[in-house]
């Protein structure tokens, strides 16, 4: 594979390898371009900066493509820890891994085995958020987010919920910071309305009461 390093992507990333070929790049631009639609939390937080660590990020995420399973599971792992405390909870990263290798898989045939580990990954993360919060529970959540919460907002952050209740998740599992990096800015009263702050807190404080709930049975 022929890399280089993500700065040339990114001018805000740093020296660690990125893929250098054209397809792959194009893969990791569409994989991007879908990730910041479905999840517009993205761009609302981060402007620009989101798109392009989406770039680094992913075509870092490429370059695993071919190592062993428990290689690639340790680097995703350490980079889910990374964005999580940072305000990006592993639920999107989980998205973006089976976005990313749907996108390999059109542009780069010969890409689709080679990056089977990209979705061992994203199972992976999927199934640590199952130990601390079920799927029925945390689609409930979710839903119960947008009863309370302030609906232009809503339609202009689809998918918040869901990534309270994915926070929540990644606190159970050890992340420190990982709500309070997301709450810090989505229940800003400054900057949001107060119903839609609410909605925030008692999302959370609901997701962990249905965390200790699960390790108490």
């Amino acid at each position: 594979m022929t890399t280089t390093i993500a700065a040339s992507v990114n001018p805000f990333a740093g020296m660690h390898p990125v893929t250098a070929s054209p397809r792959e790049l194009e893969a990791v631009h569409r994989a991007t371009e879908t990730a910041l639609r479905e999840a517009p939390y993205y761009t609302e937080r981060f402007g620009e900066r989101s798109r392009l660590f989406g770039g680094s990020d992913g075509g870092w995420l490429v370059t695993l493509c071919g190592g062993d399973a428990d290689y690639v599971e340790r680097q995703v792992l350490w980079l889910g820890r990374v964005l999580s405390a940072r305000g990006v909870p592993r639920w999107l990263l989980q998205r973006y891994l089976l976005i990313l290798h749907d996108e390999l898989a059109v542009s780069v045939p010969d890409a689709g085995p080679r990056c089977a580990a990209l979705l061992h990954a994203a199972s992976l993360l999927h199934d640590l958020q199952r130990r601390h919060m079920g799927e029925m529970d945390a689609r409930t959540l979710a839903d119960a987010f947008e009863l309370r919460a302030d609906a232009a907002w809503s339609a202009r952050l689809p998918g918040m919920g869901r990534i309270l209740v994915g926070a929540v998740a990644d606190e159970a599992d050890g992340i420190t910071g990982a709500v309070g990096s997301v709450t810090e800015w989505a229940a800003d009263p400054a900057r949001f309305p107060a119903r839609w702050v609410f909605a925030v807190h008692a999302t959370v404080e609901e997701a962990r009461g249905r965390v200790r709930r699960s390790f108490a049975g």
